[in-house]
């Protein structure tokens, strides 16, 4: 089991010019396409998130405002985000030894769980995103984090943390003080949105399953490839998983 803090959004996404083809709303952020994507998988998550009253998916933890929007066109340009009741999420008890979280919800939240965590000896995962909440200091607080090569690039960390780094169209690269190894894209596809999210479910599952890092690596820039070939972005971590998951269950066992 583990715990999930992160943000909800009502991903609107447009594709095509001013007047787009087409426009697919659906649930989105990193925090619920994350916790999407594990239940895909099979793995249990306790999900702390808060939606607003005009949240129009699935029953999730509501809390009296607006829900959060994220407006982008074609999965490459992002037009808006307002954080809306992200940004008032209350802070429930930990359940697992194992805290995935984001910045999404803002730094005290993120603070407040991390030590929550901490303090219990349990493991904290962190994505970086969005890395304006970032604070130096936060490092003592993870085990793991698994940003983007721009918000890598933006984080000062005075010890060695072990980092699953996504590189986008290059594939990831996992970094542990002096070692460090790299695993390139072999394909992809024109849907970026969902890759980085996808990436995160399999560095998690990985580290749950106790998979080595060069594992864990290879199944991360795998699905996040994938997930390139999907519109959307909770839809398309679930349909890459999905993907994933048939190929798995087609190989030829060893005898």
């Amino acid at each position: 089991m583990i715990d999930i803090v992160g943000g909800v959004f009502r991903d609107i996404l447009f594709y095509g010019q001013t007047h787009a083809d087409d426009v697919v709303e659906m649930p989105g952020g990193t925090g619920y396409n994350v916790f999407a994507g594990l239940r895909e998988i099979g793995i249990r998550a306790n999900f702390h998130c808060a939606v607003g009253d005009d949240w129009p998916f699935e029953s999730l933890n509501h809390v009296n405002g607006k829900s959060g929007i994220f407006v982008c066109r074609n999965e490459k340009d992002v037009l808006a985000v307002y954080r809306g009741v992200n940004l008032h999420l209350p802070i429930e008890k930990i359940e697992s030894k194992v805290l995935f979280i984001t910045l999404e919800c803002g730094a005290d939240v993120f603070e407040q769980y991390a030590k929550q965590v901490k303090n219990s000896g349990g493991i904290v995962i962190l994505d970086p995103s969005p890395i304006f909440e970032w604070q130096d200091r936060y490092a003592d607080l993870c085990d793991i984090l698994i940003p983007n090569e721009k918000e890598f690039e933006s984080m000062s960390l005075s010890k060695s943390k072990k980092v699953f780094l996504k590189l986008g169209e290059y594939g990831g690269k996992f970094i542990d003080d002096t070692v460090e190894i790299t695993k390139k894209v072999s394909h992809k596809g024109d849907f970026p949105l969902g890759c980085g999210d996808a990436f995160d479910v399999a560095v998690i599952r990985g580290f749950m399953m106790k998979d080595k890092p060069e594992k864990i690596l290879e199944t991360a820039v795998e699905l996040g490839q994938k997930a390139s070939f999907f519109r959307g972005s909770s839809s398309a971590v679930i349909q890459a998983i999905k993907a994933w998951k048939s190929e798995e269950f087609s190989q030829p066992k060893n005898k």
